[in-house]
């Protein structure tokens, strides 16, 4: 055999199989005012509001787990059917 036939393979990159959503994932507390009193929102990527609460101690506390432990990092958030 010539060295014409002979190729080399050329190195492709091997896709990785995790999801993008799966890093950017973070929670965050915002204050809102509503009817004239201050809740406190816990939202995901600056958009969905998962909860909300009177006091911002307690929106803290969830914010930190979820960003700490990730639960939900990989079905790309928390699904919508358990949302306020």
């Amino acid at each position: 055999m010539s060295n014409i036939t002979l190729k080399k393979r050329k190195k492709v990159q091997k896709k990785s199989t995790r999801s993008s959503k799966t890093s950017s994932i973070e929670y965050s507390v915002k204050t809102k005012r509503r009817d004239g009193k201050y809740k406190f929102a816990v939202v995901e990527n600056k958009d969905r509001t998962v909860a909300v609460y009177d006091f911002r101690e307690k929106a803290k506390e969830l914010a930190d787990f979820h960003n700490k432990n990730q639960v939900w990092a990989i079905n790309g958030g928390i699904p919508d059917f358990l949302l306020d």
